[in-house]
């Protein structure tokens, strides 16, 4: 199916009415956001258990209105996420803006995805670090793309062949990540992420993926 792709106009068809297979978790996609790099961070016990993961802080900001945005790296991947520290007990989703670490085929181009994804129930203990094989997969397809333009929610059919065969293997890269992220962020601000507790867990992670576009076109 993926052979469809190349031909594809990338204009986003706001007409059609067809129900997406893999969308049906909407939401706003990330709008983007600047760091303070001046910014300082207490370094335990929240560093000590990032260290432990193997995850690189690169950024980590909290506003006075108590906006956090923070920027790490882990596995070959660049990860942006915002939230908001006054939701954090009732926190059922997050928003990931996610690129390769560094494009290694210079005809290869680089490539930004937006994620919104649910935060589902842990069917067992999740290890502290752990390879991205679903997120290596989905980019690598990415890779073939000859994307100058947006990819976005209203381009679902080619989105769903994207996900095609791999929507578990993303899921298991994505409960990993959520709940690396939220125990970080809950020993670095000392509260309680609600979607860490069985009140506020959805059943499974869903994934919508929101936005796929070229770095140069951002």
């Amino acid at each position: 199916m993926l052979e469809r792709i190349g031909n594809i106009s990338f204009e986003a068809d706001f007409n059609k009415q067809k129900r997406r297979k893999y969308g049906s978790y909407k939401g706003s996609a990330y709008a983007g956001s600047s760091f303070d790099i001046n910014d300082s961070i207490s370094f335990s016990p929240a560093s000590k258990y990032l260290s432990q993961a193997n995850w690189l802080l690169k950024e980590y900001h909290q506003s006075n209105e108590g906006k956090i945005i923070v920027e790490f790296n882990y596995d070959g991947f660049c990860f942006e996420v915002s939230l908001d520290i006054e939701t954090l007990s009732t926190i059922n989703s997050l928003v990931y803006r996610i690129s390769k670490d560094g494009v290694q085929n210079s005809l290869e181009k680089d490539i930004s995805a937006t994620f919104k994804i649910s935060i589902g129930e842990s069917s067992q203990k999740l290890p502290l670090q752990k390879e991205l094989r679903g997120l290596e997969m989905l980019f690598n397809r990415f890779g073939t793309l000859n994307l100058n333009n947006e990819l976005n929610i209203y381009n679902y059919e080619l989105i769903d062949t994207l996900l095609e065969g791999m929507y578990q293997l993303l899921q298991n890269d994505f409960e990993y990540l959520n709940n690396t992220l939220l125990q970080f962020i809950e020993k670095q601000t000392n509260k309680n992420a609600g979607s860490l507790t069985a009140k506020f867990r959805n059943e499974s992670t869903e994934i919508s993926l929101q936005k796929i576009k070229p770095l140069s076109a951002i």
